[in-house]
């Protein structure tokens, strides 16, 4: 008898554990078991984490928090404007279009070559231990609730709630992990503005910068944590090995679905832990952000018409309005048009000239005014944008005046006579006594708005006795280009540094890559970089910036572009947006709107 009571209870227990088996799989978990099931304990360190960190390029050293000094002038957020709006609603799918290139790798650092969506996915989500409020400019709190400066050091006290998207705590050793793992892929920028990094516990990060103006924003960004367990198979194939791996993200969305060249859907994560403080409670509203790949604007467009889409953005406000004009949904205002002034550092947009290729500095100063570049703007922007007025734009503390070379046949005809072209060909492109055409190929990757721009430069140089010979070529062939510096002219930009330029990653003549077009090897140049990197007040960085800009203009190697500081977007009417916004350029990257049930 007591065994048929034991084989009834056995099976009764086994179909029990099957029935709940089956229910986990087959049902969603709800919020509360997905974040529950994410709190997870902290990974170890590699065994020789130590070991490694002595061996460092920079000095890097662990110590218990009672070392810490005492009385620090700690600082931390004050009261400031709201970001957002109260009316947000929580919930809902955005979906955005994408025209750039699919990224080859998910790869938080140490990528071979430039990534784009990278901005997206790591920029604009990542928290940094300090960021700027984008109406004001003062400090937020982010993975830091507290900091303060003494001497050349910086001191953060991290938020003990802070986690990383897999559930592991953020803790001060993994900025030091962070800071070795950069170092060992290459990233030159670490050891430029830091000395030293000590780590207190498990809370306090103390960075020692070299005896020269870094404010405590640019220091926020250059430093990053890496999560232990996620890289523990770091190694020497690491680009390869974690090319397609997703990185954990302190931010509060990351990566739930990839479909190669097609789409990378980002999913709000449970219970983010900053969701409550003041600079993120009306922001990062969306549960799921869809980023679909298109090959060119013209089938996002399309797509936005026919509502698979919920915004687009544009550059270009005249091309814009002519595809809603005769749209149905337009008329009736269910798609609304929003155009917004940005206040932030621009990219700087333009023709960069390849010194290297092109080193007779006469023939570049010919170019620079052949190529009437403020018309081109004019004609195809029709007055909703305006000329870049210098390299370093939109930086709240560089407001110097700069020269421009301005559209001139005649100075420019003056330019290439001293650069040897003295005559005329019948095609009334200018040549040398031997026979030698003035030429020169212009690089760009080819879409609606650059296709124009390059026609109506091609048009003016022409009449400038100078042949452009257009080069449209993908974006791949253009950073190859770029690698090798085997292309002459290119049209080109890059993220701008931040809060304040970083001009030896684009002039330096040690410099190289897709931010190092201009192969320019100038000791004069050096100096002056020299001298930015070692400005120990926010006046001389001005100044130095002053003197790179004019630097940039007398060599002749940058021809400015137009300012992207008008942010222009199509959306559906169930978007929208705070009344008074402030923000990045890419609006839907500042993650202050929302979606009206």
């Amino acid at each position: 008898m007591k065994k048929l009571r034991y084989s009834v209870w056995l099976i009764a227990t086994l179909g029990l554990l099957l029935w709940l088996a089956h229910r986990s799989v087959s049902e969603p978990a709800s919020p509360t078991t997905v974040a529950v099931a994410q709190l997870l304990p902290p990974a170890p360190y590699p065994p020789d984490f130590e070991q490694q960190l002595s061996r460092s390029d920079i000095d890097i050293t662990l110590h218990a928090e009672k070392e810490l000094p005492q009385d620090l002038p700690w600082q931390c957020e004050t009261e400031a404007p709201i970001i957002g709006s109260p009316r947000a609603v929580k919930g809902g799918t955005l979906r955005l279009s994408n025209v750039g290139p699919f990224p080859a790798n998910f790869l938080a650092f140490g990528s071979t070559s430039p990534q784009f969506f990278h901005y997206n996915l790591f920029e604009r989500i990542d928290i940094p231990l300090v960021w700027e409020h984008p109406a004001t400019g003062q400090p937020m709190a982010g993975l830091a609730t507290a900091w303060c400066r003494l001497g050349n050091s910086l001191y953060f006290r991290l938020n003990g709630q802070a986690r990383y998207s897999n559930g592991r705590p953020l803790r001060a050793r993994d900025f030091a992990l962070g800071t070795l793992l950069r170092l060992k892929c290459g990233d030159t920028a670490i050891a430029q503005h830091i000395r030293a990094l000590r780590i207190y516990g498990d809370s306090i990060v103390e960075v020692v910068t070299p005896p020269r103006y870094a404010d405590i924003l640019t220091i926020s960004r250059l430093l990053k944590p890496a999560e232990p367990g996620f890289y523990a198979d770091f190694g020497s194939n690491y680009s390869e090995a974690y090319a397609q791996r997703i990185p954990p993200t302190t931010g509060a969305y990351t990566v739930a679905e990839v479909q190669r060249g097609r789409l990378i859907a980002l999913q709000k994560v449970p219970n983010w832990w900053a969701a409550d403080l003041p600079g993120f409670r009306y922001t990062h509203n969306p549960n799921r952000i869809e980023h679909h790949f298109f090959t060119d604007e013209a089938q996002a467009w399309q797509a936005f018409i026919n509502r698979r889409l919920d915004i687009m953005q544009t550059r270009n406000v005249a091309a814009w309005q002519s595809k809603l004009d005769g749209v149905p949904a337009a008329e009736e205002g269910r798609i609304r048009l929003h155009s917004l002034r940005i206040e932030q550092p621009m990219p700087p947009y333009g023709i960069a000239l390849n010194a290297a290729a092109l080193p007779d500095i006469n023939l570049r100063r010919g170019l620079l005014q052949a190529m009437d570049m403020t018309s081109a703007v004019d004609i195809l922007f029709r007055g909703y944008a305006e000329r870049l007025p210098r390299f370093t734009c939109g930086y709240r503390q560089l407001r110097h005046h700069c020269e421009q070379y301005k559209y001139s046949p005649e100075a420019a005809r003056d330019c290439f006579a001293l650069a040897g072209y003295t005559e005329t060909g019948a095609d009334g492109i200018l040549r040398r006594p031997d026979g030698a055409r003035l030429s020169v190929r212009l690089s760009f990757t080819p879409s609606e708005k650059l296709n124009t721009v390059v026609t109506l430069l091609t048009q003016s140089a022409a009449a400038c006795g100078a042949e452009i010979v257009p080069e449209p070529l993908p974006w791949q062939n253009i950073s190859r280009q770029l690698n090798e510096g085997s292309h002459q002219l290119t049209f080109w930009a890059t993220m701008p540094g931040l809060p304040i330029p970083d001009y030896g990653r684009f002039f330096h003549s040690k410099a190289t890559g897709h931010d190092a077009p201009f192969r320019l090897n100038d000791r004069e140049m050096d100096t002056a970089i020299d001298a930015a990197l070692k400005a120990e007040t926010e006046e001389q960085a001005r100044t130095a910036a002053a003197e790179m800009d004019s630097l940039i203009h007398e060599r002749a190697i940058w021809l400015p572009g137009w300012m992207e500081n008008r942010a222009n977007i199509a959306a559906w009417q169930h978007v929208q947006l705070p009344d008074n916004y402030a923000g990045v350029y890419d609006i839907a990257e500042s993650h202050q709107l929302w979606i009206e049930p």
